[in-house]
């Protein structure tokens, strides 16, 4: 019995030292179904941990539990972000409550973890500055997402009038992700015939130089 208990221990640590991560995460689906997969693990061994523990004794597993801090991301749209974020601790409090019982979850419920970053997955550096043509004058492209009608043929075509910055970067390198045992999730398709078209041709021509590694026929996903 003592021998099947400190087997439960062990499995338990190792659960909630793992960590998981999504580079480019999004609003957290793939997180979050990560963490319910984690967490239904953990209601397993909690289970077993009790069938194991005899009247009076202290269950060792209390102090142990499965929380958002694992789950990694990296996410560029802030809005995104945030919503990743509160999608795990939503997660998290369903979950207390339903292995846990009665039991309250630590003060403060909300911690920030930072275990999802706001940034660029694939390229890193140290100023973003403004482009400026020979005038001075902020250069822009195409924002790559926004379409309108052709007027003859119908069809959707690149609506010019929807701008944004053009961005030069200072001393640019590959991005560095968080260590994790486990890496999940979808990232972003973009072949390359595309791929100056809707980053904009200073980002990729960055993002080459900086994956010298990297076959220029290669996609965005693979950076």
């Amino acid at each position: 019995l003592k021998a099947a208990r400190k087997a439960v221990v062990e499995f338990h640590t190792k659960l909630v030292n793992t960590r998981v991560l999504d580079p480019a995460c999004g609003t957290g689906n793939f997180l979050y179904v990560a963490f319910d997969l984690f967490k239904r693990l953990e209601g397993e061994v909690l289970k077993l941990e009790r069938e194991l523990t005899l009247e009076g004794e202290n269950l060792a597993l209390d102090q142990l539990q499965i929380s958002p801090k694992q789950f990694l991301g990296i996410e560029v749209k802030p809005w995104a972000k945030q919503i990743a974020e509160l999608v795990l601790w939503i997660g998290y409090l369903q979950w207390h409550f339903r292995i846990r019982r009665n039991v309250k979850p630590e003060e403060p419920v909300l911690q920030d973890y930072n275990n999802i970053e706001c940034r660029d997955a694939v390229l890193a550096w140290d100023e973003k500055v403004e482009a400026r043509d020979e005038h001075g004058k902020p250069v822009t492209r195409w924002d790559g997402v926004t379409f309108k009608k052709h007027p003859v043929t119908g069809q959707d075509v690149p609506d010019d009038s929807a701008r944004i910055a053009v961005w030069k970067y200072v001393n640019p390198r590959p991005a560095v992700w968080p260590e994790a045992e486990f890496i999940v999730g979808n990232p972003p398709y973009t072949g390359t015939r595309v791929l100056r078209e809707t980053q904009g041709a200073d980002y990729v021509d960055t993002l080459r130089a900086a994956h010298p590694g990297v076959p220029q026929t290669a996609d965005l996903v693979m950076y």
